[in-house]
């Protein structure tokens, strides 16, 4: 006849092998030395062997005992992997989204951070790279999310936000009113590129390229090393950096959209959670 052992009994078993006793065995179980008592009573009984004999006031394991704790500790562990594995399987899900530098910097920490504490064993892939650039990996179905500074109507998406948009230069940069304003800008075609040069322009201010670099790091590189100015969100501004404006003879910009658009088709159930509730917080 087989018997079955019950995992809560080994547990408290081991416990007192590593104690070295039933009080302390029961601080660890957290359960009183009584029902400590109770259950070793019950593993005996179910295995018909006595597990400790009294040495004076203590207790030490018995041959047999001493047999059943490998054992005990390998079916403990056992029993631990499969219920975890069990829950993971059933809780880990994947999502791929999409964000441009100054987004990522800014807007998706605060939403990321909520999403982590309520689906941990959700697997976030994370791409960041310019809207032009997830814009098509959106469509290829390559991501199931995107935040983007690009309006679509070809995609479910809703705006999330809209921020300022300012000039923003080295704390050490001063621009000469008879000099063509020095810009450091992304390459097209950023939206930001075209915001800058068209108010540029518009107002019939001078300038010229000095440095040109796709990425928002190289940017920032740049307008610390004091090589010109640039337009972007205010969240760029660092501590060795400063807004400029109208008193420097540059013209107003307009502000900028930060939308959200998911990819077409069915989302799976995690992505679309995070899609739900980026759309819910904004």
């Amino acid at each position: 006849m087989i018997t079955n052992l019950e995992a809560d009994l080994l547990r408290t078993f081991v416990a007192i092998a590593e104690e070295g006793g039933f009080t302390a065995a029961a601080r660890r179980v957290y359960r009183t030395q009584s029902a400590v008592s109770q259950q070793m009573k019950r593993l005996e009984e179910t295995l018909g062997i006595p597990l400790f004999e009294k040495l004076g006031r203590k207790r030490r394991l018995t041959q047999a005992g001493q047999n059943l704790l490998s054992y005990a500790r390998q079916i403990i562990s056992l029993n631990d992997q499969a219920v975890m594995m069990v829950h993971a399987s059933q809780e880990i899900g994947e999502v791929r989204i999409g964000a441009p530098h100054d987004i990522a910097d800014s807007i998706l920490p605060l939403f990321l951070s909520t999403y982590a504490q309520t689906n941990p064993r959700v697997h976030v892939m994370l791409k960041v790279d310019r809207s032009p650039n997830l814009m098509p990996l959106l469509e290829d179905g390559r991501l199931d999310m995107t935040l983007t500074t690009r309006h679509s109507e070809r995609f479910e998406g809703k705006l999330l936000r809209s921020s300022p948009t300012v000039w923003i230069a080295s704390s050490m940069l001063r621009l000469e009113r008879n000099q063509p304003v020095p810009l450091v800008l992304a390459d097209s075609p950023s939206i930001f590129r075209r915001i800058a040069l068209d108010a540029l322009e518009q107002r019939g201010v001078a300038h010229i390229e000095r440095y040109t670099c796709p990425s928002l790091s190289g940017i920032h590189v740049a307008l610390t090393a004091g090589l010109g100015v640039t337009a972007r969100t205010p969240e760029m501004v660092t501590q060795d950096l400063r807004i400029l404006g109208e008193r420097e003879g540059l013209p107003p910009l307009p502000d900028i959209n930060f939308y959200i658009y998911r990819r077409n088709g069915a989302l799976s159930q995690a992505a679309s959670a995070l899609f739900d509730q980026i759309c819910t917080e904004r």
